[in-house]
């Protein structure tokens, strides 16, 4: 494992919440329905609803109804939004980023990350485990405090070449004899946008990550 160093001195919920919303004012729609209507079919003739109440059922009945239409368009309006926030991310495919990430992505026999110390450590280590946990490579970082690129030619530690895919990374900085677990990021080029139960999602390869997760887009080369 090589390390390079640059240094310089983190939608499905909502269209569920959506759904659940509008079948329960459905459903207090239809209930409402039905009272109303075995109401007024077994109201006394001779002592009919009083015209306040059944007025007042009635203006219940429309803020139900309304309410009902009203979810029925904010759910169409939010799929349109999450349309065009997704059209709106293609442009980054093919592109190169940087996102926070307990993860590394090897595209071509490459991988590269990214993490900050917020202080001068002792010693840090970088760690590159496989989908089960196994650590299949690791080698020294850098200890001034700043930001610090590593990369990693795919191979584990006894020289075999990995196939491409995700791996898990995890960095740990030591001070004294505190040993403290710091953030990583990955650098990887975007390969896809989709929009998941989860809400919108770009790939870096196999690893799907939050736009929102994006610290920096590299200039096209």
């Amino acid at each position: 494992m090589t390390t390079q160093v640059t240094t310089t001195l983190n939608p499905t919920e909502r269209q569920q919440t959506a759904l659940a919303s509008r079948r329960q004012i459905a459903s207090n729609f239809q209930d409402f329905l039905k009272l109303l209507t075995t109401q007024l079919r077994n109201q006394d003739p001779t002592a009919p609803l009083d015209t306040n109440q059944f007025t007042q059922q009635l203006v219940m009945f429309a803020q139900v109804e309304q309410q009902l239409a009203t979810n029925q368009s904010l759910e169409r309006l939010i799929k349109l939004q999450e349309t065009s926030q997704l059209t709106a991310l293609t442009p980054l495919i093919g592109r190169t980023v940087e996102a926070e990430a307990g993860a590394i992505v090897l595209q071509d026999g490459a991988a590269r990350g990214a993490y900050m110390l917020r202080a001068d450590a002792t010693a840090t280590t970088v760690t590159i485990r496989d989908s089960g946990g196994r650590i299949i490579a690791q080698s020294p970082g850098q200890t001034r405090a700043g930001r610090h690129e590593f990369a990693w030619d795919g191979r584990d530690a006894f020289g075999r070449r990995l196939p491409d895919g995700v791996y898990r990374v995890s960095v740990e900085a030591q001070r004294g004899s505190s040993v403290e677990a710091v953030p990583t990021t990955v650098i990887g080029r975007i390969t896809g946008a989709e929009r998941t139960e989860g809400g919108l999602k770009l790939a870096i390869g196999g690893l799907a990550i939050d736009s929102s997760a994006i610290r920096s887009v590299s200039p096209d080369r």
